[in-house]
């Protein structure tokens, strides 16, 4: 039987290994994935959630993406794949810089709402676009 997928199990925890250059890497874990997804740098993490997000179909975007080609999966149902990640290995996952985990709650506007976690003490803060998540990032390892 499969498992719907819900804002607790939907979280991304996004680990952050290196802070090279201003450029942020690292990986992407979460049960909606089968395995860990690295990243190069924010705008490849953004690419690469937005991805998975439409993979899964949750949240559901506000404007659908047109084109020219009859795509059978056109709204694929919003379920964990198989073998994702266990909660465990999820909970377990740390970046060697930071962590934080991140809800993302409705997609209006062609961008993301939501929260994220530090997981370091601080309370979460929210967001209501993909620019506003960045700029809390780029504050936030600022301050590291």
């Amino acid at each position: 039987m499969s498992t719907k997928l819900n804002p607790k199990n939907g979280l991304f925890r996004i680990c952050v290994d290196k802070k090279e250059d201003g450029r942020l890497s690292g990986r992407i874990v979460s049960q909606r994935l089968t395995a860990p997804m690295a990243f190069a740098d924010l705008g490849d993490l953004l690419l690469k959630v937005e991805g998975v997000l439409d993979a899964q179909n949750f949240p559901q975007a506000s404007q659908r993406i047109r084109t020219f080609v009859q795509d059978a999966s056109e709204y694929p149902a919003s379920v964990l794949p198989d073998g994702a990640m266990s909660e465990a290995e999820v909970e377990a996952s740390r970046g060697a810089r930071t962590t934080f985990q991140l809800a993302i709650l409705t997609r209006r506007n062609a961008t993301w709402q939501g929260a994220v976690d530090w997981m370091e003490g601080q309370s979460p803060m929210s967001f209501s676009s993909d620019l506003e998540l960045l700029s809390l990032v780029d504050r936030h390892m600022e301050e590291l």
